[in-house]
């Protein structure tokens, strides 16, 4: 059995990064997509929806608006840009609050919380508890980034360096930059620990792309970045590996 999803966005690139963490997933399936909560009202009352990844911040009607006025509303997620609306989210019974860009490691940890909410009443979910941990695991060859006003898919092996810069972070690849607006400590959080390490309070090296070390840098083939005293010893273990 695959638990059926419902996405509810206004925004085009939020359902495409959506949809995209779904089909990741084998038991989830991805039942229908709305731009709206009118749209949405409509869909989830023909019935058949398991889960709901329902935006706030949308025209007209909100997802807050949309989840108190049914009823008998699916396993909810809500996704927002903005961290604000997280209390009043988790007061509606949502599972989880997905905040804007959606990596894919935080997406499989909110399914997993769905998965156990929806398992209590249904024996024949319980099996997908025992998939979760092979789910976590899953690599994730990409993730989006908010440029400016828009998203921009980044494939992570493409990542030179990450450097912070007031409140954003530079990402360097070998074709452009990016300037991102969130900081260096948020990066790291969201990057694959075994491949990104932080060597510097204000750098993050991808270790595919060094092509030399010293004592006090480390070379890739667009840039030199500096090595920080509290961070040798760990570069220079995980280097080592």
């Amino acid at each position: 059995m695959k638990i059926r999803c419902l996405i509810v966005d206004d925004e085009p690139l939020a359902r495409a990064v959506l949809r995209d963490h779904i089909r990741k997933i084998d038991f989830l399936e991805l039942a229908g997509e709305c731009r709206n909560a009118l749209e949405a009202t409509s869909e989830i009352l023909k019935g058949g929806i398991d889960l709901v990844f329902l935006d706030i911040n949308m025209p007209v009607m909100s997802g807050i608006e949309l989840a108190k006025q049914i009823k008998e509303m699916p396993t909810l997620i809500f996704t927002t840009a903005y961290s604000e609306h997280a209390l009043e989210g988790f007061e509606l019974d949502a599972v989880d609050y997905l905040v804007k860009p959606i990596t894919f490691n935080r997406f499989v940890r909110a399914v997993n919380k769905a998965v156990k909410w929806l398992s209590r009443n249904d024996n024949s979910l319980k099996e997908m508890e025992e998939a979760k941990e092979s789910v976590a695991q899953a690599d994730e060859s990409f993730a989006y980034f908010k440029v400016e006003n828009k998203m921009v898919r980044l494939m992570l092996a493409d990542i030179i360096a990450a450097e912070s810069q007031g409140h954003y972070v530079k990402i360097y690849t070998a074709k452009e930059n990016h300037l991102v607006y969130q900081s260096i400590s948020q990066l790291e959080e969201r990057l694959p620990s075994g491949i990104f390490i932080r060597c510097h309070r204000s750098f993050i090296i991808n270790i595919r792309h060094i092509r030399a070390m010293t004592y006090h840098h480390i070379e890739t083939d667009i840039l030199k970045v500096p090595i920080g005293r509290s961070y040798k010893a760990s570069v220079q273990h995980i280097i080592a590996k």
